[in-house]
């Protein structure tokens, strides 16, 4: 796959990174936003079609297993602090191994640890 679909894959993880982890840490220590929680869904949900697109098997199941955390709280519109914590890691993960998919790199563990903590 192109360099270029890579460093967009990298530049779009980055760019949703940041609305992710703050979301994620604000339904954590909130009151319920099943709003806020679908919203989230629909960013993993960007970030794992983006990385099927350009062949990057691994995080697209890593941002599978992010946005299926989010929709089994979307009822509640909460997310339990532990899985708050695996979700901002896998999140932090993601983005690293974007970077690394951008630059040819290995793949980092934090990828591996992070499907594994989310039951991947």
């Amino acid at each position: 796959m192109g360099d270029d679909l890579l460093d967009m894959l990298a530049s779009e993880t980055s760019r949703r990174r940041e609305t992710l982890i703050a979301g994620v840490q604000a339904l954590a220590s909130s009151g319920p936003d099943p709003d806020r929680v679908e919203q989230l869904r629909v960013d993993a949900h960007g970030i794992k079609g983006a990385a099927m697109v350009v062949g990057q098997e691994r995080l697209a199941e890593l941002a599978r297993l992010i946005e299926e955390a989010l929709a089994a709280s979307a009822d509640s519109g909460q997310i339990e602090s532990g899985l708050a914590t695996n979700i901002v890691r896998a999140v932090n993960a993601l983005y690293e191994g974007t970077q690394a998919a951008a630059s040819e790199a290995e793949e980092p563990p934090a990828v591996a640890e992070s499907v594994q903590a989310l039951g991947g």
